[in-house]
């Protein structure tokens, strides 16, 4: 085997390959993608590429970002086998970091920084973040670098802020929609692309072969008449949402995406709408609740089994939602609940065909690990007790951090610590929910199982990707005839290899991007300083940050009071229509706040009365007053003591000060947002008074 030899580089520790050689040298001029299959080395290219910029120029530094903090943590472990640095060259930097010692970090002297983009963006914005002096940022899954994510934005202020920047950006899959992967280059300014898989000359030689195995199972005939009763509902609301006029679609197959953008349409008009016309579009709405409602039921059923559906069924009759009161009191209601309680109530196949392929992959070698993906924590918890009965296996739940409907996550360190029980041996199945997908340092496992397919292409990669690493790798697929399993089935099938077209041909879509400067020349770093590194880099240190009791209170209020800027902007973005709780306890993990603080900043805000909180549903309360309106507010100019709005596109009017009540955020140039608005003219001038905003555009 033959290495890798670099000045910044550690001997004998990367494998020499010719794919990632060939990436190295092309990524090292251009702002490029790279698409790799999950194990053939994105993060290792990264920091060869990262080492490179920092030989070559010794006055520029380099930024690496990734959506979740456990995988900043990863990238840096990794960077630090690799890249031969002084250790206090290397620094994480995630929300629990207090932001002036992140301040003082972007000033100081560490060369290469690891941040979750959420950090990086609220510093630029907040603080005022010039990121010119990096030779290069890192995008780490960056195909979710589309709408509103950080990447976008922090990617348009590199560019306008460096001289020369360069980009690169990493995925295993950057989707199938061509027009989508396209929004993810232009984003983040990519011109060039390098695409690897399976099948490529120069990768073979380094992947072990994966099979992947579709298991089939028929529907139990006990359960056909709780399928024609949930059918029966589904049927009757999609008609009468049809008769009305909300569904232009006269089929019955009306897709879950419809039902749902149905909702946020009848949503909108009735935030729109004056109070006389809101009635039917209330009625429509608890109709199209109920079909969602009955449509994830039946999902449930067909994929996931009768234990599944009574779960959920249980939850459901502990809320007081009121789409699933009015269900509740329905007739059929009561006879789903009988045949659920009675003949009804068996086993999914699936659950046998899972213990049947542990149990024959256990026989073959005593010393597998196996992943088990699910995509519903009750099915994890079934599926870990079931398959617990079976002799040599140690199965656990791995699931995430928010508490669900009473059901407890695992924080941080329980996931840590049943990684690494799978690692040692101490327990040798995981049954993991979506939470495993990603972020996560998993070990090798010789078998992955999916419980039920999944339709997306990226997922299905990473799903797929944690098995045949250093071996032989083996993926089963369960799926269910004839239900919404097949219906995944084909689509995850037929979507990955669309995904594999669209890369192969992106370098002809897309433009090199416009620099308005020379590409700076060479300032290598001095054989002395090389000297002198090589001589340190053995001696691990890291810096310590002591702080009192006093401190670490302050440090938690600054916390507390930046997670309410950011949630109040969040659930603005949503206005009335509002954002579910956990999708909120989902985003702010990801922007590393744990749930006691996200926790303590929404008991703030609910106390301010700047949010409300009800059905699981936090949203914007309005608080009309005589004589005010919704209306769409823009904001043309900003001024000293005054800022020159349009309002609903058609009236220009000045804004004071003393007439905003709202987030300082939105008074920005271009900013548009819906408010409760007030006009009214002063010694001829048109004003407007914002008495509330209450969604942002």
């Amino acid at each position: 085997m033959q290495y890798v030899s670099h000045p910044l580089i550690y001997p004998n520790t990367v494998e020499d390959r010719d794919y990632q050689r060939k990436i190295v040298e092309v990524a090292s001029d251009k702002n490029t993608l790279i698409v790799l299959p999950t194990a053939l080395g994105k993060t290792v290219i990264s920091a060869l590429i990262a080492a490179k910029i920092l030989y070559n120029y010794r006055d520029k530094r380099v930024l690496v970002m990734a959506p979740t903090r456990p995988l900043c943590m990863q990238h840096k472990d990794t960077y630090q086998r690799i890249i031969r640095l002084p250790q206090d060259d290397f620094t994480l930097l995630t929300g629990k970091i207090p932001s002036d010692y992140r301040e003082a970090v972007w000033k100081g002297s560490s060369r290469i920084i690891f941040a979750t983009p959420q950090v990086v963006r609220n510093d630029i914005l907040m603080r005022g973040l010039n990121l010119n002096n990096f030779g290069l940022l890192v995008f780490d899954e960056c195909h979710r670098a589309v709408k509103e994510y950080a990447y976008t934005e922090i990617a348009q202020h590199y560019v306008k802020q460096s001289d020369y920047p360069l980009i690169l950006g990493m995925t295993a899959s950057p989707g199938s929609d061509i027009e989508r992967v396209r929004m993810v280059c232009e984003s983040l300014f990519i011109e060039h692309v390098e695409y690897r898989c399976d099948e490529d000359d120069d990768v073979r030689p380094y992947i072990q072969p994966i099979h992947v195995e579709w298991k089939r199972v028929n529907l139990p005939l006990n359960y056909q008449p709780l399928r024609d009763i949930l059918r029966g509902m589904l049927d009757a609301r999609i008609k009468w949402l049809q008769s009305k006029g909300y569904l232009k679609d006269s089929s019955k197959n009306v897709t879950r995406k419809q039902l749902i953008e149905l909702g946020a349409e009848l949503r909108y008009n009735a935030e729109m709408s004056i109070e006389e016309e809101r009635g039917p579009i209330y009625q429509a709405i608890i109709q199209q609740s109920l079909a969602l409602t009955i449509s994830h039921m039946l999902e449930l059923l067909e994929t996931q089994g009768a234990y599944t559906l009574k779960a959920f069924i249980e939850k459901m009759e502990n809320d007081d939602k009121r789409s699933h009161t009015m269900l509740m009191k329905e007739d059929i209601y009561g006879e789903l609940l009988d045949l659920l309680n009675g003949k009804c109530y068996v086993e999914h196949p699936k659950v046998e065909m899972l213990k049947q392929v542990v149990k024959e992959q256990l026989t073959k070698n005593l010393n597998s690990r196996i992943l088990v993906f699910t995509q519903f924590r009750d099915t994890a918890t079934h599926l870990v007790e079931e398959l617990n009965k079976l002799n040599n296996v140690k199965a656990e739940r791995f699931v995430g951090q928010a508490n669900r409907f009473g059901d407890r996550g695992l924080t941080q360190e329980q996931q840590a610590s049943l990684i690494d029980d799978l690692r040692k041996g101490y327990i040798n199945t995981l049954v993991a929910t979506s939470i495993a997908e990603e972020g996560l340092d998993i070990p090798e496992v010789d078998l992955v199982v999916f419980y039920e397919p999944i339709p997306s292409e990226i997922r299905y990669i990473q799903r797929r990707g944690r098995t045949g690493r250093k071996t032989a790798g083996r993926v089963v697929i369960l799926a269910t005839n004839d239900t919404y399993d097949m219906i995944y089935l084909y689509a995850s099938s037929r979507r990955v290899k669309t995904m594999r077209i669209i890369a192969s041909k992106l370098n002809s879509i897309l433009k090199p991007v416009l620099r308005t400067k020379m590409k700076p020349a060479l300032n290598p770093m001095t054989q002395e300083e090389i000297s002198r590194i090589q001589l340190v880099s053995g001696l691990k240190h890291e810096p310590l940050l002591i702080t009192s009791e006093l401190e670490r209170f302050k440090d938690l209020s600054r916390e507390v009071e930046r997670a309410e800027r950011i949630i109040y902007l969040k659930i603005l973005e949503k206005g009335v229509l509002g954002l579910n709780d956990e999708e909120l306890y989902y985003e702010m993990e990801k922007e590393g706040f744990n749930k006691g603080v996200v926790k303590a900043a929404l008991s703030k805000l609910i106390k301010k009365r700047h949010i409300e909180s009800g059905h699981n549903l936090l949203s914007i309360p309005i608080k009309n007053t005589y004589g005010t309106k919704i209306m769409d507010v823009e904001i043309e100019k900003v001024m000293v003591g005054q800022a020159i709005v349009w309002v609903n596109g058609k009236w220009r009017a000045r804004l004071l000060p003393e007439n905003y009540n709202g987030p300082k955020e939105m008074i920005r140039k271009g900013a548009v947002f819906k408010a409760l608005c007030e006009l009214y003219r002063d010694s001829g001038v048109l004003c407007v008074k914002v008495r509330q905003v209450v969604q942002s555009l």
